[in-house]
């Protein structure tokens, strides 16, 4: 028996997909993980088409933004433990900080992510019901990366006391200017 190959295995994944169990089985739903993987690309697609998202991932090149989306994706709908969805999602929200960590991801860049997301459903010929499943599930995300976001704000808040710091010394006095 050959493991099937695609572009959508990776050592790397957060979420395997042969030992994972996904919430009433929403991939089952989909079609399977075939038609799983056209979503993703087709998702994927509607990113780099997107004059406001195009931006945001333009430092991804096609594989880490497939990758990246699929893990996304994927963490909304996995069945797991909490303690166990807590990991998977403190992983994404580090991963989108290191993407976006210069402007974080406000909430209408995310809209325009769920409206792609579902735009995409219909593209692959995904069932209304099946669609609005996956938008509960997909929900999830804006926490994500909001989360992510705000992990970027709190950094640039604690550099930029760093930096204060550093200017005015332990004395208070105006050691150099920027």
């Amino acid at each position: 028996m050959t493991r099937k190959q695609s572009i959508f295995r990776s050592p790397n994944a957060l979420v395997n997909f042969d030992k994972s169990k996904f919430k009433d089985d929403v991939v089952q739903k989909l079609g399977g993980e075939d038609q799983f993987q056209f979503l993703v690309i087709s998702f994927c697609e509607r990113i780099r088409e997107d004059r406001l998202l195009k931006k945001c991932y333009k430092k991804l090149d096609d594989k880490s933004l497939l990758d990246l989306q699929k893990d996304m994706i994927l963490t909304s709908f996995v069945d797991v433990l909490p303690a166990e969805y807590q990991t998977l999602r403190a992983k994404l929200i580090l991963r989108h900080h290191l993407i976006f960590k210069e402007g974080g991801f406000p909430k209408h860049q995310y809209e325009a992510l769920e409206k792609n997301f579902e735009d995409a459903m219909r593209e692959v010929w995904v069932g209304q019901e099946v669609l609005e499943l996956c938008k509960v599930y997909f929900g999830a995300v804006e926490s994500i990366l909001k989360d992510s976001s705000s992990m970027t704000r709190e950094n640039k808040i604690e550099d930029d006391a760093y930096v204060n710091r550093l200017t005015y010394g332990m004395t208070g006095k105006l050691l150099f200017v920027h």
